[in-house]
């Protein structure tokens, strides 16, 4: 097969998902109104990067939202008080990043990778 282009591609492996204009319209509003990306893209059966995409052909600014400053305050603490990054992430239910982020915005450092010596 051909067109103007050239030849097209009769069985392309990458399946296309086409929204409705009822489901694009529900997608945008779902990211307006700071609905995860993860989870819209798993509603409508899209990829994260199509769902930001749509987002921003919308004007939609892109981004994640900021931490509230207390739970920013509350990761840089237990950060500081010895647990690690994941420890943290996962007892406040946020990102890794997101609590390095916390960490360096309340003035702390990140400690040295590896495993620590116990006892020493």
């Amino acid at each position: 097969m051909t067109d103007e282009r050239g030849p097209v591609r009769v069985n392309s492996r990458q399946p296309q998902t086409r929204l409705s204009v009822s489901n694009r319209a529900e997608l945008i509003a779902g990211y307006a109104n700071d609905v995860p990306v993860r989870e819209l893209a798993t509603r409508f059966n899209v990829h994260r990067s199509t769902v930001r995409e749509i987002a921003r052909q919308a004007g939609l600014a892109a981004g994640r939202p900021e931490l509230p400053d207390a739970i920013r305050q509350d990761a840089a603490q237990l950060y500081a008080g010895g647990m690690t990054l994941a420890q943290v992430a996962a007892r406040l239910g946020i990102a890794n990043e997101a609590v390095r982020s916390a960490v360096f915005a309340c003035g702390g450092t990140i400690r040295a990778g590896g495993r620590r010596r116990v006892g020493a």
